[in-house]
């Protein structure tokens, strides 16, 4: 008897990466969100909100706040366009692979076990933290040239949305008293991106996901954070210096970063014709074209706000960056298990695909590690979707019928399942 086909679904704050089990890929990576643009009745939910040409002025609502699952209803909007429009399954001819919170409250766990069987109709499902199909996609690629990966032996570095997480494991299995959580994540990034650019130049406030995209084309970790702001501190002369032209909602509907030296050329191109130029108008007219744009600029603001998550204490927050957290976690374990957890440190989640952000974190954590100990950080080729790799690989193998709730043993015991163990 075939097993029926298993959705992988990772759930996250910010986004949802989604896919039947088995993918090499995600089928989609979409918003996990709906949002609405001013003056429009139309919501945009999920697929439609990734696909939407105007970014701009865009009144976003998340089923998250504060990195745990609170709005059911929105979420199942989401789910349900994710699971029809875009894979084209029906809940009822499949079972459920998703991820869920570190240390998720049972309440919620069992909210979503009665919107998964009870509303939804899926038949099976199983719901684990991220970090813990990263440690297993990590063996299954590091396997053959590191000890520990072999062994289930690591720290992953989540950081996601919400927050950052610190997670080590050994035998596979998440060592919950090493777990730290620093209260930093890509949407305070973002939030502390809207504040600098709002008070140095135009109001942004309501721009959240136009200052997202922003921040993903133009932040990098800096590697010398003294260095770039001497390099900064002439606005004009300053290396780090980009232009981003804002929409204008007729020709230019998502904004785009300018080139610098395209711009240079077309400036020259225009002084040329506007010494050449005849008569007054002519020259107002050629003129206007350097002033049609309104552009947003960026100068230190690109490296400041990815050093948050090195030093939190930036804007007020007294919790370790992520290079300390990582000695915290593994000072927390048993100590005879530092040198395999230091050997095997992997980078999840969308905010380490930051330019720079390993080399950065890498150094931080070499001049804090036991000089005895070999340390190695391995960085996926795309973080964001690592977790959903290891998501595939699992539910597309024998450990999930093992570990799945069914629908009958939900409807037997109710939400039993919401105390059960991780695999």
């Amino acid at each position: 008897m075939s097993l029926p086909p298993v959705i992988a679904l990772d759930n996250g704050g910010g986004s949802c990466k989604i896919g039947m089990a088995g993918q090499a890929a995600p089928t989609r990576v979409f918003p996990n969100a709906s949002a609405k643009a001013k003056g429009e009745r139309q919501t945009l939910l999920a697929d439609l909100l990734a696909d939407t040409r105007e970014v701009s002025q865009l009144t976003l609502r998340r089923p998250f706040d504060r990195g745990y699952l609170c709005h059911l209803d929105l979420q199942r909007e989401i789910w349900m366009r994710g699971v029809r429009s875009v894979l084209r399954r029906t809940p009822g001819e499949c079972g459920l692979l998703i991820s869920e919170p570190l240390f998720n409250l049972e309440e919620i766990r069992a909210g979503t076990q009665q919107l998964v069987f009870e509303e939804l109709g899926f038949r099976s499902l199983y719901a684990a933290p991220a970090p813990l199909f990263s440690m297993h996609r990590a063996a299954g690629l590091l396997g053959a040239s590191l000890t520990a990966a072999r062994s289930g032996a690591g720290v992953v570095v989540d950081a996601g949305f919400s927050f950052t997480h610190v997670v080590p494991f050994f035998k596979g299995q998440i060592l919950e008293g090493g777990v730290r959580r620093i209260n930093l994540g890509g949407k305070a990034m973002t939030n502390y991106l809207k504040e600098l650019v709002s008070y140095r130049s135009l109001n942004m406030m309501d721009e959240t996901y136009l200052m997202d995209l922003v921040k993903e084309q133009l932040c990098f970790v800096s590697q010398d954070v003294r260095a770039d702001l001497r390099a900064a501190q002439v606005a004009a002369r300053s290396p780090h210096r980009r232009e981003f032209v804002l929409p204008d909602g007729v020709h230019n509907l998502k904004g785009y970063v300018r080139d610098p030296e395209e711009w240079a050329r077309k400036v020259e191109s225009v002084k040329q014709a506007v010494r050449g130029a005849e008569s007054l108008e002519e020259k107002k007219r050629l003129a206007a074209q350097l002033e049609a744009d309104q552009v947003l600029v960026l100068n230190n603001e690109r490296f400041m706000v990815p050093e948050l998550l090195f030093h939190p204490d930036d804007i007020g927050l007294q919790q370790a960056g992520v290079a300390e957290a990582v000695v915290q976690a593994v000072t927390a374990t048993h100590p005879a298990l530092a040198p395999l957890l230091y050997s095997n440190v992997i980078l999840t989640g969308g905010v380490t695909s930051c330019p720079g952000f390993k080399d950065r974190f890498s150094a931080e954590l070499r001049a804090l590690v036991p000089d005895d100990c070999s340390m190695h950080v391995f960085q996926p080729q795309d973080p964001t979707t690592f977790a959903w790799e290891g998501m595939s690989a699992f539910g597309s193998s024998h450990l999930y019928g093992r570990v799945a709730v069914t629908k009958a043993q939900y409807e037997e015991s109710g939400s039993w399942a919401a105390t059960r163990q991780y695999a």
